[in-house]
């Protein structure tokens, strides 16, 4: 395993001109958004394409196919801020679309929204499971359509940071500046099995209150995050969520989950069946990856992160309940999770 490397400083090579500089200002504050609808049905397109304007989205491109919109995507001279897909086309559906999509590099983190007729909890599981980070339900609400657009921008507006964290990562460059906060959720650079927090929700969301009772999570916590966030960097808090991604990553990769880093030094995962390890196993697992990094941590005069995994929580079958809350519930859990073994974990998923 790589451990993450960053330092504290910046500088840029070149300056832009000045229109280019505002347009890219603009979509950053989610005005002038560029974006690539996708759908076989020019009906359907031809009423998105008014309704989107009416929110002040007015630079849109048409794709009739999967494949006449990975033409787009590609030679495209500037990137797509948002894309809006359907699911059933002939060819190329939406869903392999997607993760088409999300194996370009300029398009790992753009938010990309589901618009379908299709409702089954498989058609919802397999998008999100692309990378899909919303999801909406034909035929289209000019209200909901509003909503899902504002949550596009609004991940639009925290790509920025990761973006360049994943470039810096990539290059090994020493030129960045971070500033994260302890308790916001972020996407970790290079954790490739990790998806976003909001789209997490999303995806709970959309599942609504009676497909959740199939559905559960659990936290994982690292215990001294926040003495970490203190005693570090911020470059430091990243690389320690880093190496923590990756353990995690290498502990459940024969596993079929959703992750997310939901601030606070947690992450949690959904889950819609079993998993073939047990809880007290997994944390071993994690906390032995962890250990690869010790001479780092000692270098540093940093301790080694110590994590704890949660008991799985679920929705409850009496009063109104929250999709989103089983999140929040799973993460209590890790952290107030005591060091008394339990037994049949994930028997019950």
């Amino acid at each position: 395993m790589t451990k993450f490397v960053f330092s504290l400083s910046i500088r840029f090579s070149k300056v832009p001109c000045k229109c280019y500089a505002t347009r890219r200002r603009k979509r950053r504050l989610g005005l002038g958004m560029k974006i690539l609808a996708v759908d076989d049905d020019p009906i359907f397109l031809g009423v998105l394409r008014p309704m989107l304007g009416a929110l002040g989205k007015d630079d849109v491109t048409i794709a009739r196919s999967g494949h006449e919109a990975m033409f787009k995507l590609v030679e495209a001279e500037e990137a797509f801020d948002c894309l809006l897909l359907d699911i059933q086309m002939p060819g190329m559906s939406g869903v392999q679309l997607c993760h088409n999509v999300r194996n370009l590099p300029d398009y790992r983190r753009t938010p990309i929204v589901m618009i379908t007729a299709m409702t089954g909890k498989r058609f919802i599981d397999d998008a999100f499971a692309a990378g899909a980070t919303d999801y909406i339900t034909k035929p289209l609400d000019p209200i909901d359509l509003k909503a899902r657009i504002g949550m596009a921008e609004r991940l639009l507006k925290e790509r920025s940071l990761t973006a360049s964290l994943e470039k810096k990562f990539d290059q090994r460059s020493d030129i960045i500046a971070i500033d994260v906060d302890f308790d916001t959720p972020f996407p970790i650079p290079g954790f490739e099995r990790g998806v976003e927090y909001l789209a997490l929700e999303n995806y709970l969301l959309m599942l609504g209150g009676k497909r959740m009772y199939s559905t559960a999570a659990f936290g994982i916590s690292v215990n001294n995050a926040h003495a970490f966030f203190k005693e570090s960097s911020p470059s430091g808090f990243v690389n320690m969520l880093g190496d923590v991604a990756s353990a995690i990553s290498d502990a459940v990769k024969s596993e079929q989950m959703m992750i997310a880093y939901a601030g606070a030094g947690n992450f949690v995962a959904v889950l819609s069946q079993a998993m073939s390890t047990d809880r007290s196993e997994l944390e071993a697992k994690i906390q032995s990856g962890l250990e690869d990094f010790a001479s780092f941590y000692a270098a540093d005069r940093l301790p080694v992160p110590q994590i704890k995994v949660g008991d799985l929580a679920r929705t409850s079958f009496f009063g109104l309940f929250n999709p989103t809350s089983i999140l929040d519930h799973a993460v209590t859990l890790a952290q107030s999770r005591s060091d008394v073994k339990t037994k049949a974990w994930w028997t019950a998923a």
